[in-house]
């Protein structure tokens, strides 16, 4: 007897319908993959339970149907190309997530979107032809990568944003992806503000492609290009800029690091000047040393020649001095040892270079020679050359032939000059002690008492400059007296014409002081009338003088004081009438000098006081030894 319940009809099988075992559909629900098998209509045959729960849609939902039917979102993608090339042609694809941002709309458990990779590939059952659909799911591993990514990036820019120099990310476009904090600070931006920017915002207009920069040196790597850079107020700046390409995730990016070379082009320009002054101040030089008459060479440490003039080249073996005819290369001081002139001064050069290039003192040497022109004199200056990139000393023989005859003839004509001069002062110190003797005459032959005292005072003013004149005919210098010593012998004199220690006494303290003549003979006229008044005006009590000369640092003193009666009240010097005071007062002024009458408890102090004269040297020194030549 039948059922009363009647079973539904059987779905015919489409010729295409895939023929499915009782133990398949466990195996390949248990698979941790997606399984789509597609017929040849492109209808889904099987969709294992793992599509299920990834798709939210169910095996029975979406049997039957066209994979793009059931899934919209599908069509005209790649996957809905791939799977057309395979039911087409049987060509199978993978298809990636990182070049196919749209496959399947899937959902891992948490409700996040899933990063799956697709397989596509023909197979045949029975005669038919059949799709297989297998979908990954890689979302822990990229998800993975890229918080290993993160954390990497996170180090890199915690080293790059301490980086001293300017780093900036760009797509190969050129637009910045991303900038550390020096670059934001190089050109003035902040770093966000720079974020989504072409790069020339801070290059100089005209500047080459970005991505053009990365041409390569001969190593194969990346060449330095130096550009002209631009702050964020349009100041330029000098940049030296290295690029380089790099791939994440199938992107190209271009880091590049920006330099900034203002400093170093400017030193680098001055330093090319630097060096073109320098060659030319070394082309100068040398044509100045070639030009000079006098044989110059440049030694090493070890003594040899590295340079010579062309005097030092041109004159050869035959120029007459010492090492005559060596030429660069040589040992100069084996070259003084061979010489064949001024042998006997060769050894004392020799130790004197030596003791140069040792650190020692510089070297200078008089000496003769002889060349093929006859009897020749040399000097040679030789001193240490530490700068050089050699080191070593510069050394050159100057003929001194001619300023040698020339000092002869000079000393010969000083020599002349002495003999004359001393003559003259001579023959004037004999007519002045003529002229006293004939004073000393006329005043004994004269009845007044007054008359005696004028022709004693004049004859004792003779007598003081002819005592200049005496001291400059006994002593080598014409220009100069040692006045400590004249007034020595003036105060002397002067005691022994009043009467010697019966009259008084004069006591000098003088210096050893040299002065000019000009100043001398009047301070000497000075110092006499003031003695001079000392004893005449003494009083009843014998005169007792002191005459003291001293100087302090410029300033010259002559002070005489005595212990007479002193001067009357409201005594004014440059008002006085007497002959003395009125020659003192002329004498003072002549040689510029000062009069002061200093405070004394008894007697009077004169104080003349005057600035120290420059003394010229002798016109040419006698220590140098005649030459006869």
């Amino acid at each position: 007897m039948a059922s009363s319940t009647a079973s539904p009809p059987e779905r015919p099988m489409e010729p295409t319908e895939f023929k499915r075992m009782p133990w398949l559909d466990g195996l390949l629900d248990a698979m941790d993959a997606g399984i789509v098998v597609l017929d040849r209509h492109g209808r889904v045959q099987f969709w294992n339970r793992w599509m299920e729960r990834a798709s939210g849609s169910s095996e029975p939902d979406i049997h039957g149907r066209e994979l793009v039917e059931a899934l919209p979102s599908l069509r005209d993608t790649r996957l809905h190309n791939a799977v057309r090339d395979v039911l087409e042609t049987g060509a199978p694809s993978v298809l990636s997530h990182t070049l196919n941002p749209v496959l399947f709309p899937l959902r891992c458990p948490d409700g996040r979107r899933m990063v799956h990779n697709v397989l596509i590939r023909p197979f045949t059952v029975a005669n038919a032809s059949y799709c297989l659909i297998q979908v990954t799911d890689v979302t822990a591993v990229v998800n993975r990568e890229r918080v290993l990514r993160e954390q990497r990036d996170a180090r890199y820019r915690a080293i790059v944003d301490t980086a001293p120099d300017a780093i900036v990310t760009t797509d190969t476009r050129g637009v910045v992806q991303w900038a550390n904090g020096a670059a934001a600070l190089q050109f003035g931006f902040q770093s966000n503000e720079l974020i989504g920017q072409h790069v020339s915002l801070f290059l100089a207009e005209g500047s080459p492609d970005w991505s053009g920069l990365l041409e390569r040196d001969p190593t194969g790597r990346p060449a330095p290009v130096e550009l002209i850079g631009r702050k964020r107020d349009g100041t330029r700046i000098d940049l030296e800029v290295s690029l380089a390409r790099w791939e994440s995730e199938g992107r190209s990016f271009i880091t590049g690091v920006l330099r900034d070379i203002t400093e170093r082009r400017r030193t680098r320009e001055e330093l090319k000047a630097n060096a073109l002054a320098m060659r030319q101040l070394a082309e100068q030089t040398k044509a100045t040393l070639d030009a000079l008459p006098a044989h110059i060479a440049v030694l090493d440490h070890g003594g040899h020649i590295i340079s010579v003039n062309k005097a030092w080249a041109q004159n050869g073996p035959q120029a007459g001095f010492l090492g005559d005819g060596s030429a660069i290369g040589d040992d100069y001081l084996e070259a003084c040892a061979a010489t064949r002139s001024g042998a006997e001064h060769a050894d004392a050069l020799i130790e004197g270079l030596r003791g140069l290039l040792r650190g020692g003192a510089p070297v200078s040497i008089e000496y003769p020679g002889l060349s093929d022109a006859g009897p020749r004199w040399y000097r040679c200056l030789a001193a240490p050359m530490a700068a050089g990139p050699f080191g070593g000393a510069v050394l050159m023989h100057i003929d001194v032939t001619e300023i040698k005859s020339m000092e002869a003839a000079l000393r010969k004509l000083v020599g002349q000059k002495s003999t004359l001069l001393r003559e003259v002062n001579h023959r004037v110190k004999n007519s002045l002690q003529l002229v006293s003797s004939l004073l000393t005459l006329q005043t004994m032959s004269l009845p007044g008492a007054a008359e005696r005292v004028h022709f004693q005072d004049a004859r004792s003013r003779i007598d003081a400059i002819a005592r200049v004149h005496s001291r400059l005919y006994q002593t080598e210098q014409f220009q100069t007296i040692e006045f400590g010593s004249y007034l020595n012998e003036l105060c002397a004199d002067l005691s022994r014409a009043s009467g010697g220690d019966t009259l008084g006494s004069i006591e000098v303290r003088a210096e050893r002081i040299d002065l000019p003549i000009d100043q001398a003979a009047p301070l000497g006229l000075i110092a006499n009338e003031l003695i001079t008044n000392a004893i005449k005006h003494r009083g009843p009590s014998p005169a007792d003088v002191l005459v003291s000369l001293n100087r302090t640092d410029d300033l010259l003193a002559l002070t005489v004081t005595d212990q007479g009666p002193g001067l009357p009240a409201g005594f004014d010097m440059r008002r006085s009438r007497s002959l003395g005071m009125r020659l003192i007062t002329s004498l003072t002024g002549q040689v510029g000098a000062t009069v002061t009458l200093m405070p004394v408890e008894r007697g009077t102090s004169f104080r003349i006081a005057l600035t120290m004269p420059e003394i010229r040297g002798p016109i040419l020194e006698d220590s140098a030894a005649e030459w006869n030549g």
